[in-house]
C-alpha cells in the first residue's frame, strides 16, 4: 500500500503525462481503467480519474490543452531568447 505522499506523488506523474502527451490525456478520459493501467493505480487513485471521466471530461480536456500550450509558448520565448 502508498503512503499518501508517494500516491499523490503518482497521481502528479499521470496528470504530467497527461499534460504532455495529448493521445494519452484522451484515452484516459475516454477510459481511465485501460489508460492507466501500467500506473497500477489502487481504487481510490483510479476513482480520480473515473470522475473526470464521468463529470469533467470536457474541462480536463481544455485545461490540459491550456497547460501545453502555455509551455509551447514559453518555450518559445526560451528558445528567442537563446539565440
Amino acid at each position: 500500500m502508498r503512503t499518501y505522499e508517494e500516491s499523490c506523488a503518482l497521481l502528479d506523474r499521470v496528470v504530467g503525462r497527461c499534460v504532455r502527451d495529448e493521445s494519452f490525456a484522451a484515452a484516459v478520459l475516454e477510459n481511465p481503467e485501460a489508460a492507466l493501467e501500467e500506473y497500477q493505480l489502487n481504487e481510490d487513485e483510479l476513482d480520480d480519474f473515473r470522475s473526470l471521466k464521468a463529470r469533467h471530461r470536457e474541462e480536463a480536456a481544455q485545461t490540459w490543452t491550456a497547460i501545453r500550450t502555455g509551455m509551447a509558448q514559453v518555450r518559445a520565448r526560451q528558445q528567442q531568447a537563446a539565440g
